[in-house]
């Protein structure tokens, strides 16, 4: 180890101002976290849907939000639906965020999100590993 950095740990900050290696220990240190970060956000998680002898079919997180986004369109009295994949040991849930209107039956709607969302996790994509929708209000909306 070179002599300069035996007594690293006793620099005091204005001495760590004056030496180079402190700066090019912290720019390592910020692009490292950038590295990392930037893996994080771009990492896609595919969602296996299933598996046979044929082969694999999964489907990417955005694309499981888009449609449940559009599977919600046309539902009277539900809006503004956002969507969060949860994986419980080998099943997939969805947890679904949506704003309901002030006069609608909110059990009402959620008995019919939750059938039409299991009905083309089940029956359209053979979801085979799904456990299930959870719902959340985030909000009511005015029926106007």
């Amino acid at each position: 180890m070179p002599d300069f950095l035996k007594d690293v740990w006793f620099w005091t900050i204005e001495e760590a101002l004056e030496k180079e290696i402190w700066w090019y220990a912290w720019a390592l240190f910020i692009l490292l976290v950038a590295i990392l970060w930037t893996y994080k956000r771009i990492k896609k998680d595919l969602v296996p849907i299933l598996s046979d002898d044929d082969g694999n079919v999964r489907i990417t997180p955005h694309a499981l939000q888009e449609l449940v986004s559009k599977s919600c369109l046309n539902m009277e009295g539900i809006h503004s639906p956002t969507t969060s994949i949860v994986k419980k040991g080998n099943q997939i849930r969805l947890l679904v965020r949506i704003q309901v209107n002030t006069e609608s039956n909110i059990q009402e709607a959620r008995k019919k999100l939750k059938e039409r969302l299991e009905h083309i996790m089940i029956e359209n994509l053979c979801f085979s590993n799904f456990g299930g929708v959870d719902l959340i209000i985030k909000g009511f909306k005015n029926s106007n």
